[in-house]
Formats: C-alpha cells, sequence, structure tokens
C-alpha cells in the first residue's frame, strides 16, 4: 500500500489558497488493468503529437509576445477555465515532471505557475537523475521520465468543466521503497514582452496588484488550496474574491509552503507498480467550486472512467472530423490543428452566459474568458458540426441567448437584435439598469453593433450534419424548431432597425448607445483641422456632422457610430466603410517618403484629380506646402469619395432606433440572399410553406438587385453603392445609387460568388480579378484589399492582411462557378506560405498577403473554423 511519508523536507511555494479539501483511497488492481486495456488499443490521436507547441515555463502573470498575447500555447479542454504546459526540457531540463499552470480570470488569460506538482524521486535518500521526454497528443500533455530501474509515466488530460488529471505511473524494480517529492511554485513577475520585463510596470505581482492576494492552505492529507483575492483590473485580471485552485491526490502527503513555493512529500513500498492521480481543479467563485467538490471526490474514485471517456471523446472527434482521404499528411496536421484549437477556445458556462461557448482565442488578452461574438459563432459553428455538433449548437444558442426582447431593460424597440459581445460579465449600462452590484464592469460586453446575417447559414449546416452525418434526425429537427423563430426575429430587425430607404436590402450601421448618441439624441462625433493637427475637435449633431463634411474643413473626421458600423460588418477598418490614412497620421514623422508613404489620401487625390502632395515640415508638424483654392479644391474631391454619411433610422412613432450607412454593402446583401435562401429551407422542413415562399421570394428579388445595382461593369467587380436621391433618379432603375468604385477592390467583392447570388458572367469577370498578381494572387492570396487599392497596406488590419474566413469564401465563392482548379491553387499557396501554418505553431487571426508574416492574435478560432472547411472541402 502506499504509504505517507515521515520525513519531513522543506516547504517551498505560497500563494492563495481556502478550500475544504478530501483523501481520496489508493487505486485499485482493477483501475491498473483498465490501464493497460485502454493502452492496447489503437488510438488516431498517437499519429499526431506535437501538433501545437505546448511548451512554457512562465514566470510573470502575463507573458506575453507579439501583438500582447499570451507567448505559450497551453493544452485547454472540457470547457475548463485552466491551462496546462510541458516543460520545455531543451530550456529548463530542471521542470522535468511537472506542468505549468495558466487560468482565466474571468475575461483574461493569466499565468499561474511555473509549474505544479514538479516530481522529484528519492531513493535511499539520494534524487534519482532521470532522462525525460515531453509531448502532446490532441486532448492530452505526456511525460516519460527514465533511469536505471524507475520508469515514470505520467498522462494529464481534461475529465470535467473545472478538473484536469494527471496519471502518474512508476514503475520500480530496484526493490527498494521511494521518496516522493511534489514541488510547485507561483509565478512572481507581473508582464513580461519576449521574456523581458516591462519598466513601465511594478516588478511583481504582489506590487502590481496588491488585491490578488494568493493564500495557499492545505489540510491533514497534503492536499492544497489556493485562495485568489478580489482584483477587479481591467483588460488584465478580474477575480471574484472567491476564486480558487484545488490540488488532491489519491496519496495522503505532508505538505509545507516558503513563499510562492510549496513541496509535498510522501513515501511508496517496493511494489514494482504504483498508480497515482493528482486533480488540479480552477473555480471561479464559491458555489463553483461547492459544487465541483464532488466532482473531484467521483474523479478520484475511478480517474480510469473519467480519463477513458476524455480519451474517446478525442477519437471521436478525430474519427468523425478527419474525412479527406486526399490531404496531404501536412495538411492533415493542419486540420488537427484547428481542431485542437477550436477545442482550446471552449468555455463552460459562467456569469451571464449559460452554455457552453467557443470564444476567438484563448490566448488573446481581448478574446478570452467566455467572451462570444455572432460573427465568429457562425463559422466556428459550421466547422465544428462536423466534429462536435453539441458544443456548435450551444456556441450558437449562447449568442441568442441575449437576443433582444420586446420588454428589454434597455433596448426594447431593438427587439431582435444580437448584442455584439456577451460574456461573463456585463456591461455597466446594462448591469446597472439591471440593478446589479456585481458582475457589472465588463469592458467588452458590446451592444453597439450586430454582425452580418450568417445565422442561418450556420444553423442549417448544423442541422444537416447531425441529419447526414450523425443521424441524429430527432435532434436536427428539434433543433430547426428551436431556432427558426429566433431566426425570424433577427432577420426582421434588420428590416426594422437598418433599411434606412426601406427597399428590403439592408445596410451596416449602429445602435442608439452612449457610445455613439448624447443623451438628447444627437450623433456624436470628432475631426481635426490643419491648424491643429495633434489634436480632436468634439462635436454633436447628425447635421451639423453632414455640413461639416460638405465644407471640407477638416483633415480628420471620425464618428464613433462609423466605426460601429464597420465593426457590425466584421470587417472593421475596410476601405470601403471610408477609412484611409491621412496627413494626420503623418505627424511626427520628418521623412518625405515616410510622409507620403503614410498619407494615402494625398497620394490618392495626387494621382485620381491632379492634387500637389508637396509636403511642408515645420518640426513634428506636416503641413501641404501648395494650399491654393485651386488645389485645396482636388483635395477636396478626394475627400468626398471617402466621405462616410449617415442616416437616423426611426420607428413609426418617431423614435430613434439606430443609424444605418449611407450606403448598402455587397457582402451584406450578399448575406441577405443567403439568409433568405436558408431560412425558406428551414421553413420547408418545418412545414411553413406560404413563409418559405416569402423568404425564396425575397431571395430572388435580393439577388436580381445585387447584380443589377451591385457590379461594376468597366471593372469587373462587386461593390458597395451609395444611398444617394440624385444618383437613383439618374439612374431610374431601381438602384439606391452607384457603385463605390474609387474606394477600390476589397474582399467584399467576392461575396456574392460565396453566397450564390452572382451570375455565370459576373463571376468569370471578378474571379479575373482575383487571380491577378497585381490584385490579390499574392504570395498569400486573397487579402482583404486588392494591392492597387488606395488605401491598401500589407500589414493594415482590413486593408491588406489575409483573413482566412474571407480567403475561404473567396475559393469557395470560385468553386461555386466552375472554377475548381484556380481555387485550388489558392488553397495550396495559402497552405504553403502562410508562416508556420503546417509546423506547431498557433493559427495566426491574419497573415501579411506579401510575406506570408503572423499578425494578429494567435490561437484563433474562426481561422482555424476555416482552415478546418478547407481542409474538408478542398484538397481533392
Amino acid at each position: 500500500m502506499i504509504k505517507q511519508s515521515t520525513v519531513v523536507k522543506k516547504t517551498l511555494l505560497a500563494v492563495t489558497v481556502s478550500s475544504l479539501m478530501f483523501t481520496a483511497g489508493c487505486n485499485t488492481d482493477d483501475n491498473v488493468n483498465s490501464i493497460s486495456e485502454e493502452k492496447d488499443k489503437p488510438q488516431i490521436a498517437l499519429k499526431f503529437k506535437n501538433v501545437l507547441d505546448r511548451t512554457g515555463t512562465p514566470k510573470h502573470l502575463a507573458e506575453v509576445s507579439v501583438g500582447n498575447h499570451m507567448a505559450y500555447t497551453p493544452l485547454h479542454d472540457s470547457g475548463a477555465w485552466h491551462g496546462h504546459l510541458l516543460p520545455d526540457l531543451q530550456q529548463h531540463p530542471e521542470n522535468m515532471g511537472g506542468f505549468g499552470v495558466t487560468a482565466i480570470a474571468e475575461e483574461y488569460n493569466t499565468s499561474v505557475a511555473e509549474y505544479f506538482d514538479k516530481l522529484s524521486i528519492l531513493k535511499n535518500g539520494q534524487a534519482v537523475n532521470f532522462t525525460a521526454k515531453a509531448y502532446s497528443i490532441p486532448g492530452a500533455l505526456i511525460q516519460t521520465m527514465d533511469a536505471d530501474g524507475i520508469q515514470v509515466e505520467m498522462k494529464l488530460q481534461f475529465v470535467s468543466s473545472r478538473s484536469s488529471i494527471v496519471e502518474t505511473i512508476i514503475t520500480n524494480t530496484t526493490g527498494e521503497n521511494l521518496e516522493l517529492v511534489w514541488n510547485g511554485k507561483l509565478v512572481d513577475g507581473y508582464y513580461a514582452k519576449d521574456g523581458k520585463a516591462n519598466p513601465d510596470y511594478k516588478a511583481t505581482v504582489a506590487e502590481q496588484l496588491p488585491n490578488l492576494t494568493r493564500i495557499m492552505t492545505s489540510n491533514d492529507s497534503g492536499d492544497i488550496g489556493i485562495a485568489f483575492g478580489k482584483e477587479r483590473k481591467s483588460w488584465m485580471v478580474r477575480t471574484s474574491g472567491s476564486s480558487a485552485f484545488n490540488i488532491h491526490r489519491n496519496i495522503a502527503t505532508t505538505t509545507h509552503f516558503n513563499g510562492l513555493e510549496y513541496q509535498s512529500v510522501a513515501e511508496i513500498d517496493a511494489e514494482p507498480t504504483h498508480t497515482l492521480y493528482t486533480v488540479f481543479s480552477h473555480t471561479l467563485t464559491a458555489d463553483e467550486w461547492q459544487q465541483e467538490k464532488t466532482v473531484v471526490s467521483d474523479i478520484l474514485k475511478t480517474p480510469i472512467r473519467y480519463m477513458n471517456a476524455t480519451t474517446e471523446r478525442w477519437e471521436q472527434y478525430l474519427q468523425h472530423g478527419l474525412v479527406n482521404k486526399n490531404a496531404t499528411a501536412d495538411q492533415e496536421r493542419v486540420a488537427v490543428k484547428a481542431m485542437e484549437t477550436l477545442t482550446a477556445n471552449w468555455r463552460s458556462p459562467a456569469g451571464f452566459v449559460s452554455y457552453d461557448t467557443v470564444t476567438p482565442s484563448v490566448t488573446a488578452r481581448w478574446f478570452s474568458g467566455n467572451l462570444t461574438w455572432p460573427w465568429d459563432t457562425w463559422k466556428q459553428a459550421y466547422a465544428m458540426a462536423h466534429f462536435n455538433p453539441d458544443l456548435a449548437m450551444n456556441n450558437i444558442r449562447t449568442v441568442f441567448e441575449h437576443q433582444v426582447k420586446a420588454d428589454d431593460v434597455l433596448r426594447p424597440y431593438d427587439k431582435g437584435y444580437l448584442l455584439d459581445v456577451v460574456g461573463m460579465n456585463m456591461s455597466k449600462e446594462r448591469g446597472n439598469a439591471l440593478g446589479l452590484t456585481e458582475m457589472n464592469d465588463s469592458q467588452s460586453w458590446n451592444e453597439r453593433n450586430t454582425k452580418p446575417s450568417l445565422a442561418s447559414w450556420a444553423v442549417w449546416e448544423v442541422y444537416t450534419t447531425l441529419k447526414d452525418k450523425y443521424n441524429r434526425t430527432d435532434d436536427a429537427q428539434a433543433w430547426l424548431e428551436e431556432m427558426y423563430p429566433k431566426l425570424v426575429d433577427y432577420h426582421n430587425w434588420w428590416l426594422t432597425a437598418r433599411d434606412t430607404n426601406n427597399n428590403g436590402i439592408p445596410e451596416y450601421g449602429a445602435a442608439v448607445d452612449p457610445a455613439h448618441t448624447t443623451e438628447d439624441g444627437q450623433l456624436i462625433y470628432e475631426y481635426k483641422i490643419a491648424a491643429d493637427p495633434e489634436n480632436w475637435i468634439q462635436a454633436k449633431g447628425i447635421a451639423e456632422y453632414n455640413k461639416l463634411l460638405e465644407s471640407f474643413n477638416y483633415i480628420d473626421i471620425h464618428s464613433p457610430a462609423q466605426t460601429a458600423a464597420s465593426w457590425e460588418s466584421g470587417r472593421d477598418d475596410a476601405a470601403v466603410f471610408g477609412f484611409i490614412d491621412t496627413i494626420a497620421d503623418a505627424q511626427g514623422l520628418t521623412d518625405i517618403n515616410d510622409i507620403e508613404l503614410v498619407d494615402q489620401l494625398g497620394r490618392y487625390a495626387h494621382k485620381q484629380h491632379g492634387f500637389d502632395n508637396a509636403y511642408s515640415v515645420n518640426g513634428e508638424q506636416v503641413t501641404y506646402a501648395n494650399t491654393t483654392p485651386d488645389n485645396t479644391a482636388k483635395l477636396n474631391q478626394a475627400k468626398k469619395d471617402w466621405q462616410v454619411k449617415f442616416s437616423e433610422n426611426r420607428d413609426k412613432s418617431g423614435q430613434l432606433v439606430g443609424y444605418s450607412l449611407m450606403q448598402e454593402s455587397v457582402d451584406q446583401a450578399s448575406y441577405w440572399y443567403s439568409d433568405n435562401k436558408f431560412l425558406a429551407q428551414i421553413a420547408m422542413v418545418l412545414g411553413y410553406s406560404a413563409q418559405a415562399a416569402d423568404f425564396t421570394a425575397k431571395a430572388a428579388e435580393t439577388k436580381d438587385y445585387i447584380n443589377q445595382c451591385m457590379f461594376d461593369r468597366e471593372t469587373g467587380f462587386y461593390y458597395d453603392i451609395n444611398i444617394d436621391a440624385n444618383q437613383a433618379r439618374s439612374l431610374n432603375n431601381g438602384c439606391a445609387g452607384n457603385p463605390i468604385v474609387a474606394r477600390g477592390m476589397g474582399a467584399e467583392g467576392w461575396s456574392p460568388l460565396f453566397n450564390g447570388a452572382a451570375n455565370q458572367i459576373t463571376a468569370a469577370a471578378v474571379v479575373k480579378n482575383m487571380i491577378d498578381p497585381t490584385k490579390f494572387n499574392t504570395t498569400v492570396p486573397l487579402g482583404t484589399a486588392a494591392k492597387d487599392n488606395p488605401a491598401y497596406g500589407a500589414d493594415i488590419y482590413w486593408r491588406g492582411r489575409v483573413w482566412v474566413d474571407q480567403f475561404y469564401f473567396g475559393v469557395k465563392g470560385m468553386t461555386n462557378y466552375g472554377y475548381t482548379e484556380q481555387a485550388n491553387e489558392m488553397v495550396n499557396k495559402l497552405f504553403k506560405n502562410a508562416e508556420g501554418l503546417t509546423l506547431d505553431r498557433p493559427i495566426q487571426e491574419n497573415y501579411n498577403p506579401e510575406t506570408g508574416a503572423v499578425q494578429g492574435a494567435n490561437n484563433f478560432s474562426w481561422s482555424s473554423a476555416h482552415l478546418y472547411m478547407l481542409y474538408n472541402d478542398f484538397l481533392k
């Protein structure tokens, strides 16, 4: 039997602890036999070692790299709110036998410990000198340590939504008793980027965050609790005051603490095999821990049952997900990486999110917790339907859980509206309206805008996959019955709040919100003038805003509603929404070439309208040298090409219900076409034939409108169009206005192909532009703006970088119209040239179109979703 050591060792560690702890019994022979039986089974997961680099030894609470996102890629699974890292045996061989620990502090991922339960073994009082190996497989971290006569196998898996387990099998042929020593060490440092501490912050966690007390305690059995004090540091840490880590083993130990370190000691006899289990639990509140204690007790009673369930779950993911027999080994590994990434970004319910959900990235500082966006969700669910349909459904349910109802406390006029971001904590505005005194301080919860109409697309994919792939016919039918009325409400909302000219083609826009609107209902905006290029002038009123646009008396202008409207598109600072760098962005530069490169508007004005864009530099102030009226008029004409106007949308009673851009977006019109199409299909399945006919008619009308109004025959591309009464009267063809060709080609131009709204002739013209190396066919193809777009920049968020969703929309659109060979060529270029994609690096938010360099957030969900779709749909 396992015995508690009588030897008292030096203590190490000290942090926060509070909890009730218990001891479970020894492992049974039956469990040992189960281990052998499980190991004899062939496992798909074993084919995919180290698909992602999961090594790391964090020493700071925030350990970041490019983009200020987490420098490591921990293993997360089962919706748990903590993660684990393998030791980097090249850099830190002394950390063999331990696992690094991270935890999501409600909205932000943080490093907790350099290692927990780092195992050392003493024989006859002397430390055993091991050699070690460490690797990951989907759903598990594995370490082995070998020495003469002693072998150790360690396997870590997640076995509940709050707990992970380490199975440690010690094989001992020395005939000697062994002493086991487990060490843990909490991170001490506060912030480091690329391994270097930031002097702008205090050095240690205790100095920078004194409220984040980390108190460690132990019970008579040596189990450990770490309690975290209440800290509400925006953009860094949020804890409730009762969040905790708890460590339980199936062997009693003597545990001591020393500062930020702990040490637990036990002794085992000379039996040839001992199997030990350690459970790590991270809970966000005291109530969660009360519930999880029972789970932990059951885990330690039947650990193999839990571990086998995790192993089988991953086998099912891989069996159902890896269906492309023609993919290369590298491409298949990318598919597995995508599945691992989506699963790692899975969070279980907490706070104001009642369902399992998937976030954009567990390692990205502003995308973690259970923060959920509609735009991301539609794509994630579409992909996950093929290997985890239940999580796909719950991800969608999370978005609709907070769909605005007619009796909403803040915006009853927005019935059917889907909020842009929901999560564990609410915004101050909504929390106050509900009378909350806590969990109402989120700066991420966002009601300023929604996202494009791809919900029905995702819901339909889940339905067909449940029905056809999983043979879950009843579940598929129930899914449509559940979602259909919510989808219809969302669909109708667009026509109520975002169709400013009432022609059935909704625009992107912004909600009535304190960020956009004064208390007396006026639009908020700001601008800069040439005489004071450094400072924003605050202003209000939509009439005044439009008057300022017409006067051209500004060098830069911005409305928060314009930002929200671009967010609503999912394509943030895209050129089509009037975003272009100006002379205001060149302030502080002194090199004329640098200034000209930054001043995109000045270059555009020079090329398009003959503007003299020579510069005058006075210290750090940059102005145009030629200020004659004639030259200024040419600049004003350029400004006019990039101006974005707004319309106030009001309901029948005259109440302000939102803002619309005075342009109809071709991508939203295309999504609107497919939304009608999929709603018609859903209605038919549910037996609503009259509603199906109505949606079908709307789809046909939308398709005709897109091809009549949004395609420019001269350039062979689709564009947004102006909503302009004078232009509409001149056209006299039912179109709201002319295509906005001046702002160049962007990824929105192939959305009619992706959604099936184009015709064969227009598709051919669009594809010609897509495969043109001077436009979109770059090293990594299909960037978000053509290379000849006036606002293009290879490193600009939505005006050059390649986003994998837009790439997928493009190549899928190409195949829809018979350009399969060209599409496959582009897919192969992406897999070949996107930096680190086929290696063990994380999947990135976006990529440089000219170099393939990684950019944006790491371990990004919607990139992963579309990479999985590319694997699933292409490479054949």
